[in-house]
């Protein structure tokens, strides 16, 4: 006659379907990849964003027309077979020139938001590990520059330079974009210079270098990865926004902001080039800040089973 499962067996039972489901030895990435796979929103918007980063490289070796080229149709021409999102007014394929603006859009974002976490991640590891004057000094820079509108700094940079090259406008955002990084990273600095294995690491005499990249960077890297992903798609409006006021890269380099503002006279009898890349533009910046947010839930220890 069989018996009822003791207390015991149906412990071992538990433990060994969590060790099954977890697995025996699971890195950080492994472990985050498996919470990603559970959001469903999270994974459409990183299939998304892969997809736009496709463009943006395919668009650097091939695009239907070139994305200058006028007059290879009547302007204003709806979508057709021949030209599937149609024509601007000067007779350019706003396809081609879509894949163009990807690349730029692409560029600015993830060169902005490397350039700023540089700059923020070194100069929060300073103030949040040494403290003292140089903590004094630079949370006063911060403290200023965050009282300080974004946009109007960029746009003072860009007019009085009059520099208006990809690169050039990756720096001016750059400047303004990289204060939440620092505090961020100083944040995390001050909460791990006091622990174990910081202090096990200064009684042998390990440099404070090797301190501050070898251990305390390593274990701030999860914050600083999702604030570096919402930096991308702020800088992403931050360049659409200057080329919609004629302050971004300049002509015939496609740009979304600057394609939104072009067809916007002629909304009323031709809104396809008005509203294709502003739907460009909205579609990736959803998808950003969810695969952003995905990641902040699958690197957060509180979200764990």
């Amino acid at each position: 006659m069989a018996t009822a499962p003791s207390d015991y067996a149906l412990q071992e039972d538990f433990v060994a379907s969590e060790q099954y489901e977890v697995g025996e030895s699971v890195s950080l990435w492994q472990d985050t990849w498996r919470r990603m796979r559970r959001n469903r929103l999270a994974l459409i918007a990183t299939a998304f964003v892969l997809f736009v980063l496709l463009v943006a490289i395919v668009s650097q070796f091939w695009t239907p027309y070139p994305i200058w080229k006028q007059g290879v149709g009547p302007t204003y021409q709806t979508p057709t077979l021949k030209h599937p999102l149609g024509l601007d007014q000067s007779g350019r394929d706003i396809l081609s020139r879509l894949m163009g603006g990807a690349a730029i859009s692409m560029e600015v974002g993830i060169g902005t938001a490397l350039l700023s976490s540089v700059i923020g991640i070194v100069l929060g590891l300073l103030a949040g590990f040494y403290r003292g004057w140089i903590d004094s000094i630079i949370s006063l820079v911060i403290n200023v520059w965050y009282g300080i509108p974004d946009l109007l700094v960029v746009i003072m940079i860009v007019v009085i330079t009059g520099r208006r090259e990809l690169l050039f406008i990756i720096i001016a955002i750059s400047i303004t974009a990289w204060v939440n990084m620092a505090r961020l990273v100083r944040g995390q600095t001050l909460s791990l210079r006091e622990r174990e294995f910081v202090e096990a690491a200064r009684s042998i005499g390990t440099r404070d270098f090797s301190i501050l990249f070898r251990h305390i960077f390593p274990n701030a890297l999860g914050p600083i990865i999702v604030q570096a992903t919402y930096l991308v798609p702020s800088a992403i409006i931050f360049e659409a926004f200057l080329s919609y006021l004629g302050l971004g890269v300049p002509p015939p380099n496609p740009s979304w902001g600057a394609m939104t503002a072009e067809g916007y006279r002629s909304l009323q009898y031709a809104p396809h080039i008005t509203l294709i890349p502003a739907l460009a533009l909205g579609l990736t910046l959803v998808a950003l800040n969810a695969f952003g947010d995905g990641l902040r839930d699958a690197l957060d220890p509180r979200m764990r089973r």
